[in-house]
């Protein structure tokens, strides 16, 4: 479990890093898309790397898609969502 809350928190920061370097060589990019843009981001890392958040809780999924997509958008909103997440988790076991 804690091996899973670092890597989604990994990438998490590289979602992160790489939404801010978008913003920084797109500065006219409209802000409404910087969720949309940072959730795209975080499902196809999701997807790359394997990482499954409900398949790592033992939680059935019927298609691992959907793994993916709560997975990346989960890492989408950041890293401090995640240690959010990781501090609820382990105060609930």
């Amino acid at each position: 479990m804690e091996q899973l809350l670092g890597k989604v928190l990994a990438v998490a920061f590289v979602v992160e890093v790489l939404t801010n370097t978008i913003k920084t060589v797109l500065p006219n990019l409209d802000t409404r898309y910087l969720p949309f843009l940072s959730g795209v981001l975080g499902v196809a890392l999701a997807w790359a790397t394997g990482i499954g958040v409900l398949s790592t809780l033992e939680i059935p999924v019927r298609h691992i898609v959907l793994d993916y997509l709560v997975t990346g958008v989960v890492i989408s909103r950041g890293a401090n969502i995640v240690h959010d997440l990781a501090k609820t988790l382990s105060l609930s076991s």
